[in-house]
């Protein structure tokens, strides 16, 4: 099981920098200024003699520094945001130990499972606020959809030594399972975030909780990423571009309930993420200072898709 909101982390701030001190009638745009997108209502950079980087709103209480930072032509974002998102990510997990009411079947050999194959599909609504010009916090509440797929060996014959040696009696049995689950999710996170000129860069750290149909037990995981990418124009398109790493901590114990007529098993299995890390490449379109877009890929034995829409207010 893996986070997703954690999966879901947006790049909001944008750098810039410092308007100059020169006087209004001699001062001229710098290089930076200049490369900025002439279609665009959005600047990344100080310097546009028409432009006041001041909004006069009622959210201006918060960031905190947020006026002062202004006033010398820094553009920050607006401090408050909304974004509905989704996340898709298939990656493999370790099995470990596999009990059943508590009976160890794995190390006699009884039942083996090395492998699962995870695939899920999380929606996800999330409120954030930026308390400093660097410094962004965020809640988030998601469902998911899954299914985890792998092969599975049986055999009884540690059980039933005598039965299992009679003749034409197969205890052994290599057979698939496959499991489907939804779940409720809740989060939180931060983010750390600050660039230079066209540059930025960013470190978000988030812990979220699932509340698993098919366990007795939540699922819990810690995700820690980090992005450097540039932010501009190409052609129409306003925003920034990025490459990045995620970790995902994910080790979890399921206790999953099987009713077998009468009485009911708790099998209980160990797991956790066959890779920790995987790579990412993302882009977010600056529709206007209200509305962006972003979307980002994960590469790795962890492949991710990700779509998030960000209202600003």
């Amino acid at each position: 099981m893996k986070s997703l909101i954690g999966s879901i982390i947006l790049i909001l701030f944008s750098p810039h920098l410092a308007a100059q001190d020169k006087p209004a009638d001699q001062q001229q745009p710098d290089k930076a200024t200049q490369r900025e997108n002439p279609v665009s209502p959005i600047p990344y950079e100080s310097g546009k003699e028409d432009f006041q980087a001041c909004e006069d709103r009622w959210s201006n209480f918060l960031p905190i520094w947020g006026q002062a930072a202004c006033e010398k032509g820094y553009v920050l974002p607006r401090p408050f945001g909304l974004s509905l998102g989704y996340m898709h990510q298939d990656q493999p997990f370790d099995v470990g130990d596999i009990f059943v009411n508590g009976i160890d079947v794995k190390t006699p050999g009884v039942a083996v499972v090395d492998e699962v194959q995870n695939e899920e599909s999380t929606a996800t609504l999330r409120f954030d606020a930026w308390i400093l010009p660097f410094w962004n916090v965020y809640g988030i509440l998601g469902r998911s959809d899954g299914q985890a797929v792998g092969p599975l060996q049986i055999d009884l014959g540690p059980v039933f030594p005598l039965l299992c040696g009679l003749p034409g009696n197969d205890c052994q049995v290599d057979t698939t399972f496959d499991i489907s689950y939804k779940a409720d999710v809740v989060g939180f996170g931060t983010t750390i975030a600050g660039g230079y000129k066209d540059f930025f860069g960013m470190v978000d750290y988030n812990r979220s909780e699932a509340d698993l149909d098919i366990s007795l037990t939540d699922a819990k995981a810690t995700v820690i990423s980090s992005r450097i990418g540039w932010n501009g124009k190409l052609g129409g398109f306003t925003g920034v571009l990025w490459v990045g790493v995620m970790y995902q901590d994910i080790a979890q114990t399921l206790d999953l309930p099987l009713d077998i007529g009468d009485d009911i098993l708790i099998v209980t299995i160990e797991q956790s993420t066959q890779e920790a890390l995987n790579y990412t490449i993302g882009g977010q379109w600056d529709i206007n200072r209200s509305f962006a877009i972003l979307a980002e890929f994960g590469f790795g034995k962890r492949t991710s898709q990700m779509l998030n829409l960000t209202y600003r207010f």
